[in-house]
C-alpha cells in the first residue's frame, strides 16, 4: 500500500488527467453518446454552457502540460516532449509515426465492419473548418489522452494491461458516434499506440500520424496527394513493424553503441 504522500500525488495526477478530458472532450463525448442512442443531437443548455467545445481544447492542453510540469513535477521527457525515441526504433520517429498510423488505419477498417448510427455531421465542410479540427485531433488528443496519462501511469509503474485499459477508456466516449464499433476501433488503435509509445516515449510521431490520417479526407490537400500520403505512411509503418518484430525475435541483431 502506498504512503499518504504518494497516494496524494497520484490523486493530483489523475485529477489533472480527468479534468483535462472533461474540459476538452466532455461536450463531444455528450454529443457522441446522444448520437449513439438517438441518432441526432439535442443537447441540454447546461452541457453547452458548462462544457467547452473544440476551440478551447488547445488552451486546455497547453495549460494541462504546464501544470503537469510545474505542479506535478513531470519533466519534458516524461511528457513525451523529447526529440528522439528513448529506445532505438526502426527509422526513428518517422518509423514510429508510420507504425502509429498503421494501428489507427487498422482500427478504423475493423470498426467499419460494425453497424453505424448513420449520423452524417453537417459541420466542418470547408478547408477552413477541417484544418483546425484535424489539428485539434492531432495535438490535443495526443497530448491529453496519450502523453499525459502515460506519464502518470509510468510514474505509478502500472502494467501495460492497465495502461491500455485507461487509454481505451479515454478515447472511446467521443468516438461513440461511430457506433459500438468504437470499442473495437479504440482497442486496436490504442494497442498500436501503446506498442510504440512504451518504446519511444515521444508524442510527436502520434500527432503526425493522427493528422495525416485525418488529412486523407480533407479539402485542404490536393485530391491526388491524399491517398499517396496515406500510402506512404502505410508502407513506412509496415516496413518499420517488420523490422521491429525481427529486432525483438533476434536481439543479437540490434545495433550497439
Amino acid at each position: 500500500m502506498g504512503s499518504p504522500s504518494s497516494t496524494s500525488r497520484a490523486a493530483r495526477d489523475w485529477c489533472l488527467v480527468v479534468t483535462g478530458f472533461l474540459l476538452a472532450f466532455g461536450l463531444s463525448s455528450a454529443v457522441a453518446v446522444q448520437i449513439l442512442l438517438t441518432g441526432h443531437i439535442d443537447l441540454p443548455d447546461w452541457a453547452v454552457r458548462h462544457l467547452p467545445g473544440m476551440k478551447a481544447g488547445f488552451l486546455v492542453a497547453a495549460v494541462a502540460m504546464a501544470l503537469a510540469h510545474r505542479w506535478l513535477g513531470f519533466g519534458a521527457a516524461d511528457l513525451g516532449l523529447a526529440a528522439r525515441p528513448r529506445r532505438p526504433f526502426p527509422w526513428g520517429g518517422a518509423g514510429a509515426a508510420g507504425v502509429a498510423y498503421l494501428g489507427m488505419w487498422i482500427g478504423f477498417e475493423v470498426m467499419r465492419l460494425f453497424p453505424s448510427p448513420g449520423y452524417a455531421p453537417t459541420g466542418r465542410t470547408g478547408a477552413g473548418e477541417q484544418l483546425p479540427a484535424n489539428l485539434h485531433s492531432a495535438l490535443v488528443e495526443e497530448t491529453l489522452l496519450l502523453a499525459l496519462p502515460m506519464a502518470v501511469m509510468t510514474r505509478l509503474r502500472w502494467p501495460w494491461q492497465a495502461q491500455l485499459a485507461v487509454l481505451v477508456a479515454l478515447r472511446v466516449p467521443f468516438h461513440l458516434y461511430y457506433g459500438y464499433g468504437a470499442f473495437a476501433l479504440c482497442l486496436i488503435w490504442m494497442g498500436g499506440y501503446l506498442l510504440v509509445y512504451r518504446r519511444t516515449r515521444i508524442v510527436w510521431p502520434f500527432m503526425l500520424a493522427h493528422f495525416v490520417y485525418n488529412s486523407a479526407h480533407a479539402d485542404y490537400l490536393p485530391t491526388v496527394l491524399r491517398p499517396l500520403l496515406g500510402l506512404a505512411f502505410w508502407l513506412v509503418g509496415g516496413i518499420a513493424l517488420v523490422r521491429l518484430a525481427k529486432d525483438e525475435a533476434w536481439p543479437s541483431r540490434r545495433p550497439h553503441g
